[in-house]
């Protein structure tokens, strides 16, 4: 290789310059420089302690050799005079153009470099043997530290044209070392289970090969001895400390014992609370937002929360930069303490520039109408982060981050959010076949960022032997004045039940809405709107079989459903809406709640009239700050007919089952079945010769009853409940995007009008049944639970679900494994 070369001939050099002749005094004229290839030739003569016109004698020539050495960018230095002319031989040492890693796959390459970064390794430096033994040690230091010490690192050097390098480090890891014991010691106050609680590192469990919960750490240690440390000064244990901290390797440096030694102390309480420096607010004011009273027990987590309201209390008037500590002073002697809270404003400041940054397809004006600061408004810390979660709700911005800096003028800063844009586009398609629709198509293009400027535009279509759609849709959260919102739909829509169903019956509808909504708050929107359908219901006799529930509603449009094919109607509704959401971020959020209440009034101007009032409420605690979160779901809806409409007519009903509701349930199966008419006729013959006979259909009370249990007709009552443990998708690195969770999910529809005391005296002929069930039960829940696996993937949202039943009806239609595209939680 070139770099030994280079080492071996500035060797022989160094031995041959110990040959060469003295240089006798002279006055130099002339300075040439022969070797230099990437130091340039001004930098050279910076670092030369020699001038042209300057004496050069035996005296000097070490201290110009040695000057030149101490650059650091030559391997061999030599002095040659020529006449007048002093010439400088140089071997230059090459500089690393690129450092590649392979074979790590525990620690990333971007954390590896940056810690050698830290050390002084980086790209553009000089390769040295010193150079290559600091590599060496870095990346051995961080492994250990991530307790992996079967490690194997193999350098090569490949030489580049204009004296480079580039350096490729091949690292075998080898397996992590596990945590085997681990002890505390001098611990009398709270047992080894309560503090080991406290901590993440353990010693494993029936899932650690999947979880690594035992791997060691020496940075987990950290974090663990800080988590303990907190335990005791939470509970007034000022004085607490680990007093040793004792690591063992077993001697194949596979397993580790940890044990801490720890002196407890005795609890302290308060003395008296004092407000030092410029307090901005009232001294009486900031004491009633300290939650300690004379006597109480020292907290840390009491102090760090009043650092933090202060703080927040004087960014409210601008005071971005303020500093609060809370230094507690013991009362010698004694086991009280005075709390001294120290609070320094520093300089009001004001908001000079807001600028966005990462956003390559949004309008800036996108995320400022959202911002609630405006230039030169004082800068309040709440608005800057009020202003972050509401960038970080919209459904095309994937993280947000916001950095303070001073500006050059006093008193002035400037707001830099940071964006990390998500794909507002999605395709969906999807092809596939199960029982109760048969073979589907699915396909639609949503865009939530339209051009760029945040508004949402979708087609979408779907096929199946039952459904046939074609859905338009489009919104503008800031349509009129950047302050009320319009969202608009145009879709149609054909039902054909008797594909699968042995009653024919269709329903065409063409509908077209639109509606306003209104921000009431920061968090809290309004929304008013209506929709037209103009709908033609086909229900003939097929197989003298009728559903009940058709023969009810051409009742009520003045038809006969025992002898009319078809009837048509409109429908004019009103909606009203209100909208609460304190969630962190549209999609996967991992804190806040969301309300969402609607009402749906199918006015008089239509040939029918009812209302449905739904409400969806969704909750996320955070568990911990590794990823685990408890959410829970819930939608309940309830429906009625107004006026001359007696009940919900059948098709606004309720609907559940399937992955978008209860889990492990075919869709929309669950609650009350079709109850179907068989007609009786009876056969009249023509007393004319030769003329055919007629069939006369018999009054209702000759019917005969059959229940399809396989399908559900829906009712006009639901309750949906889902309770989930999300919990870190394990070897992913972007959270953002996937989320698992185990999941319960319980619910039921049901008919609050059925009544089974109307078929009485009506024969049922299904074999399976002996009664008309009663339909009207809210208590015949259904529940499942199961593992789920979601995906936002740059195409369109995926779910993956495993899925049993802990509660279910006999005939209902269960799987164990669902898939979804096109629809997320």
């Amino acid at each position: 290789m070139r770099f030994i070369t280079k080492i071996l001939t500035a060797l022989f050099l160094f031995l041959a310059l110990a040959q060469v002749k003295a240089i006798g005094p002279f006055v130099v004229e002339d300075i040439q420089v022969e070797g230099l290839q990437r130091v340039e030739l001004g930098t050279f003569f910076t670092a030369l302690p020699i001038r042209v016109g300057e004496t050069i004698d035996d005296a000097r020539v070490p201290n110009i050799i040695r000057s030149l050495y101490k650059t650091g960018n030559f391997d061999f230095v030599k002095l040659e005079r020529v006449d007048a002319t002093l010439k400088v031989l140089v071997v230059e040492r090459p500089v690393i153009s690129s450092i590649v890693l392979s074979g790590n796959k525990i620690l990333k390459s971007e954390q590896l470099l940056e810690n050698m970064k830290s050390s002084g390794i980086e790209k553009g430096e000089v390769l040295n043997s010193f150079i290559l033994d600091k590599i060496e040690q870095a990346i051995t230091n961080e492994y250990f530290n991530n307790g992996h010490y079967h490690l194997g690192i193999k350098k090569q050097i490949i030489d580049l044209s204009r004296n480079r390098v580039q350096l490729k480090i091949d690292i075998k890891e080898g397996k992590s070392a596990r945590i085997k014991g681990l002890n505390i010691i001098g611990n009398k106050l709270f047992s080894d289970e309560e503090l080991l609680n406290n901590m993440e590192s353990a010693t494993g469990g029936l899932f650690s090969f999947l979880m690594d919960d035992n791997k060691y750490s020496s940075s987990g240690l950290e974090k663990d001895i800080e988590a303990v440390t907190s335990f005791y000064k939470d509970r007034g244990y000022l004085k607490f400390n680990v007093d040793s901290t004792l690591v063992s390797l077993s001697d194949n440096r596979e397993e580790v014992y940890i044990s801490l030694n720890v002196t407890e102390g005795n609890v302290f309480n308060i003395k008296n609370v004092n407000l030092v420096g410029e307090l901005v607010y009232t001294d009486d004011f900031l004491k009633r937002i300290i939650p300690y009273n004379e006597g109480d027990n020292f907290s840390q987590a009491i102090n760090t929360f009043i650092e933090e309201q202060i703080k927040s209390l004087l960014g409210l008037k601008g005071f971005a930069f303020a500093e609060v500590r809370v230094i507690p002073e013991i009362i010698a002697d004694t086991n009280e303490v005075d709390l001294n809270v120290i609070v320094d404003p520093g300089e009001r400041y004001y908001a000079n520039d807001i600028s966005f940054v990462g956003n390559y397809i949004t309008d800036d004006n996108v995320f400022r109408r959202e911002a609630r600061l405006k230039e030169g408004e004082p800068l309040s810390s709440s608005l800057v982060e009020r202003s972050k979660q509401r960038i970080q709700r919209l459904p095309f911005a994937e993280e947000v981050n916001v950095d303070v800096r001073k500006s050059e003028e006093l008193g002035e800063a400037d707001i830099v959010y940071t964006v990390k844009e998500r794909s507002s586009s999605e395709a969906t398609f999807s092809l596939g076949y199960n029982d109760f629709f048969g073979f589907q198509i699915q396909g639609g293009v949503t865009n939530r960022n339209f051009l760029g400027e945040g508004k949402t535009i979708g087609v979408n279509l779907s096929s199946n032997k039952a459904v046939k759609s074609l859905n338009l849709n489009y919104s503008d959260p800031y349509f009129f004045d950047d302050i009320i919102g319009l969202s608009s739909s145009l879709s149609y829509k054909e039902t054909d039940f008797s594909e699968f169903n042995t009653v024919g019956r269709s329903l065409d509808t063409l509908a077209l809405g639109a509606g306003l909504f209104y921000p009431i708050s920061e968090t809290s929107n309004i929304s008013f709107g209506f929709n037209f359908q103009d709908n033609t219901l086909n229900a003939p006799i097929l197989n003298n079989q009728q559903d009940q529930r058709v023969l009810d509603f051409f009742e009520l449009l003045g038809a006969n459903g025992r002898v009319d094919n078809s009837v048509d109607f409109n429908v004019f509704s009103l909606n009203l809406g209100y909208q609460k959401n304190t969630l962190n971020r549209f999609i996967f959020p991992t804190s806040g709640y969301s309300h969402n209440v609607g009402l749906e009034y199918a006015t008089p101007v239509g040939d029918i009239e009812y209302y449905k009032l739904n409400y969806d409420y969704k909750h996320y605690f955070p568990i911990s700050n590794t990823g685990w979160i408890f959410s829970i779901r819930a939608n309940l809806g309830f429906g009625d007919g107004l006026g001359d409409t007696d009940r919900l007519p059948y098709f606004v009903n309720y609907y559940a089952g399937g992955s978008n509701s209860l889990r492990g349930f075919e869709g929309n199966t669950i609650g009350p079945k079709s109850i179907l008419r068989q007609l009786q006729t009876l056969t009249v013959s023509n007393p004319i010769p030769g003329s055919s006979s007629t069939s006369i259909v018999l009054p209702p009370e000759n019917d005969l009853l059959f229940i399809n249990n396989r399908f559900s007709v829906g009712g006009n009552a639901k309750a949906v409940a889902s309770f989930e443990l999300i919990f870190p998708t394990p070897f992913v690195e972007n959270k953002n995007n996937v989320r698992t969770s185990a999941f319960v999910d319980v619910g039921n529809v049901w008919d609050t009008k059925f009544d089974p005391k109307r078929f009485e005296g009506l024969q049922l002929i299904n074999s399976e049944l002996s009664s008309i069930p009663d339909y009207s039960d809210p208590s015949t829940y259904r529940g499942s639970y199961g593992i789920s696996l979601q995906w936002y993937s740059p195409i369109a949202p995926l779910q993956f679900s495993l899925s049993r039943t802990f509660k279910s009806d006999i005939f209902d239609e269960t799987k164990t494994f669902t898939f979804t595209i096109g629809q997320t939680f």
